[in-house]
C-alpha cells in the first residue's frame, strides 16, 4: 500500500486525463485501475474524491455503454470497502444514480445483479447511516425478487440466479451493517417479506448452488441479528427444507453453513 501511495498522486493525474477523453474501453481500463488504487489506499484515497466522483457519476449515468456503467457500478464497491463511513457525504447522488440504472427497461439487463449487490457493499459501509436509503432499498429489492423466469428458458434462469444473488448480497449487507451501526431494528417490519422470497428460493427447481449458499447466508443474518423476532424461523417448513438443500449440496463452504445455522436456529426452538 505504501508503494502505491507513493506513486498515487501521479497515477490518478493520468487517469483523470483518460477520463477527458471519449474512448470507452479507456474510461473502463481507467476505473478499475482506480477502483484497484482506492482498494489498496484505503480512506487515503478520499483527497482524490472530490475530482473523482464526478467521473463515477459520469461512468454510472453512461447507460449507452453497459461495460463502463458495469465498471462504474463495480467501483462503487470498491470505494465503499475503501472509504466506510466517509462515502456518506457522496452517496444521495450515488443512490439516484444506482436507481435511475434499475428503473431503465432499455438498459442491458446484466448490469442490474451488480447495482443490487453494490446496495449490500454501501450499506456494509455506511452502518447505521444507511437508514436514509433504506425503504427505497428494500422496496426496489421486494420488487427485483418477483421476477421470474419459465423452466424452459435457460438464459433467464441463469439472470434470475444471478439477480438472486445481487438481492441476497444486498441483504446480507444491509442486515449486518444495520447490526454495526444498532439499528437492525428498522429490518424487523420486512422480515416477513425477505422470508418469502427465502421460501419461494427453497421452492424453486431451478436455484443454483450460489443462490442457495446467499439465501442460507440471509437466513443466518436474521438469525444472529433478530433471533425470535424473525417471522417463522423457527416453525416454517422451508427452514428446515434450506438447511437440508445447504447439507445435501456437496459444497463444503455451503454444508458448513448449513451446520452451523441449523445449530443456531435449533438452540432458539429450544429457548
Amino acid at each position: 500500500a505504501a508503494g502505491a501511495e507513493q506513486f498515487a498522486d501521479k497515477i490518478m493525474m493520468s487517469l483523470l486525463q483518460v477520463f477527458g477523453t471519449k474512448n470507452a474501453a479507456a474510461h473502463e481500463e481507467a476505473l478499475m485501475a482506480a477502483g484497484a488504487l482506492a482498494d489498496k489506499m484505503e480512506d487515503k484515497f478520499m483527497r482524490y474524491m472530490v475530482q473523482f466522483k464526478d467521473v463515477v457519476m459520469m461512468g454510472l449515468r453512461n447507460h449507452e455503454e453497459f461495460q463502463v456503467c458495469t465498471v462504474a457500478v463495480g467501483v462503487v464497491g470498491d470505494l465503499s470497502r475503501a472509504l466506510g463511513k466517509a462515502l456518506a457525504q457522496f452517496c444521495n447522488e450515488i443512490v439516484q444514480a444506482l436507481l435511475e440504472i434499475l428503473q431503465d427497461s432499455a438498459l442491458n439487463r446484466s448490469v442490474k445483479p451488480h447495482v443490487l449487490s453494490c446496495f449490500g457493499d454501501i450499506a456494509l459501509a455506511l452502518e447505521g447511516q444507511f437508514e436514509p436509503y433504506l425503504q427505497v432499498t428494500l422496496m426496489m429489492l421486494l420488487q427485483a425478487s418477483q421476477t421470474r423466469a419459465p423452466d424452459d428458458d435457460e438464459d433467464l434462469i441463469d439472470f434470475v440466479n444471478t439477480l438472486r444473488e445481487g438481492i441476497l448480497e444486498a441483504y446480507t449487507g444491509i442486515i449486518q451493517g444495520l447490526d454495526e451501526g444498532g439499528k437492525v431494528q428498522l429490518i424487523v417490519p420486512y422480515g416477513e417479506a425477505i422470508m418469502g422470497f427465502l421460501e419461494n428460493i427453497t421452492h424453486d427447481p431451478n436455484k443454483d448452488d450460489e443462490v442457495i449458499n446467499g439465501a442460507i447466508g440471509v437466513l443466518g443474518d436474521l438469525t444472529d441479528s433478530l433471533r425470535e423476532q424473525v417471522p417463522g424461523l423457527t416453525t416454517k417448513k422451508f427452514v428446515d427444507d434450506l438447511l437440508n438443500l445447504g447439507n445435501q449440496s456437496g459444497v463444503d463452504k455451503i454444508m458448513e453453513l448449513a451446520r452451523c445455522y441449523r445449530g443456531r436456529i435449533d438452540n432458539l426452538k429450544r429457548g
